[in-house]
């Protein structure tokens, strides 16, 4: 179940959770229709995000290498390599999601994401990346009517 590199996710699990609850401390002061109040949702979902860490941290803790692995050096590079396209990835999209739009710039993050964990096949890395993009943003935009960045495809959609 767990591999030898889990606890990379794990600490990178713990710490974005732990930056989320610190962050959202200053929700608590303001005042919300919902009872539980803004900071609840998130608050939550960090917490769930430390334990998921800790369970991977164990997990791949008390998991035995095989006779004649991969040398833990290797493995850390690996993972490193791994966080680094997610985090790029994620950087790129920040900065370009207002100009360029939820609809063009969230196929490359998902399929990057994808290629960072290990998924290969274009084609499945393709179709998935278009159609989770696609049935997100009618969800969102259509269904719940939440104002998302279009972009340059602005203009379509008014």
């Amino acid at each position: 179940m767990f591999k030898k590199d889990d606890w990379i996710f794990g600490l990178i699990s713990i710490a974005v959770g732990a930056a989320a609850i610190y962050f959202t401390r200053g929700l608590v002061s303001i005042r919300s229709m919902d009872p539980a109040g803004p900071a609840a949702l998130p608050t939550v979902v960090a917490w769930l995000m430390i334990v998921i860490g800790v369970v991977h941290v164990v997990g791949a803790i008390a998991k035995k290498s095989p006779a004649g692995s991969e040398s833990p050096k290797k493995d850390v590079k690996g993972g490193v390599r791994q966080v680094v396209i997610i985090c790029v990835a994620c950087a790129i999209y920040y900065l370009l999601l207002e100009s360029v739009g939820y609809i063009l710039m969230t196929p490359p993050l998902i399929a990057a994401i994808m290629l960072g964990v290990g998924a290969r096949g274009a084609r499945g890395i393709i179709t998935t990346s278009v159609f989770t993009t696609v049935f997100l943003f009618c969800v969102f935009f259509y269904a719940l009517k939440v104002n998302m960045p279009l972009g340059i495809l602005y203009p379509l959609f008014n």
